[in-house]
């Protein structure tokens, strides 16, 4: 390991220890070097690191946090909405993606109306909704009548707070377009504001008995549920 490497290493460890506020939000906040928040300037100073060096190191340490930090919020979510929709309907939900995560959604909820499949993208953002879509998932939901992508928003236990179903509409309208046959994309993240969301889950059946008790997933919201600034208001 080289030197620079070894200052490298101190750096990014010295910013996952302190994990400050803003390295969540660092693939919209730090484009360039120039971009970079004083704490980092001060310490790659200190080390004898470049800008180009700092920025090298919080976006390593950013993505590296973001996927481990996705998987367990996605997994949370899931767990969450499952547990919410058997509540409402015993026996009938079915967590697909716990044993196999390659049918194109997350969970199966066979009723008696119909079944659905849906997939799950989970969040404690509070300011902005941003999300990965695979492309099996987006052609899922473009070929499966079915197919709902639900987002479910967590407060700080990680226990579901709000429920948004997003405009398929959307989704098609911004996804990205293959230019050439030889590269084709796999992964598109989606960056969605309230417009794009419909709260709770408008297309399963619900009595007016349900708002008492299931009225998180009907309606959206609960009453003590935290803001969330990308969640829409019911009309």
């Amino acid at each position: 390991m080289t030197s620079q490497n070894k200052r490298e290493y101190l750096l990014a460890s010295l910013l996952r220890a302190a994990d400050p506020p803003w390295l969540e939000n660092a693939d919209v906040l730090v484009h360039s070097s120039d971009d970079l928040p004083q704490d980092i300037e001060r310490w790659s100073e200190v080390l004898g690191l470049s800008p180009d060096s700092g920025l090298r190191v919080v976006r390593r340490v950013s993505a590296k946090i973001d996927l481990a930090r996705r998987a367990q919020v996605g997994s949370a979510g899931e767990m969450a909405l499952c547990a919410l929709l058997e509540a409402k309907w015993p026996g009938a939900i079915n967590h697909v993606a716990a044993t196999d995560d390659g049918f194109g959604y997350d969970i199966s909820a066979s009723l008696p109306e119909a079944e659905w499949h849906l997939e799950v993208k989970s969040t404690t953002r509070r300011g902005r909704l941003s999300f990965f879509l695979s492309r099996h998932e987006f052609e899922t939901g473009l070929s499966d009548s079915h197919w709902k992508l639900l987002v479910v928003g967590l407060d700080d236990a990680l226990e579901a707070s709000c429920v948004a179903e997003v405009d398929k509409s959307a989704l098609k309208q911004f996804a990205p377009t293959d230019r050439t046959t030889s590269a084709s994309w796999e992964s598109a993240k989606y960056d969605l504001e309230g417009a794009h969301l419909m709260p709770g889950l408008a297309f399963l059946p619900w009595g007016e008995a349900d708002m008492a008790v299931h009225g998180l997933l009907a309606l959206g919201t609960s009453n003590h549920s935290p803001y969330f600034a990308w969640m829409p208001t019911r009309s």
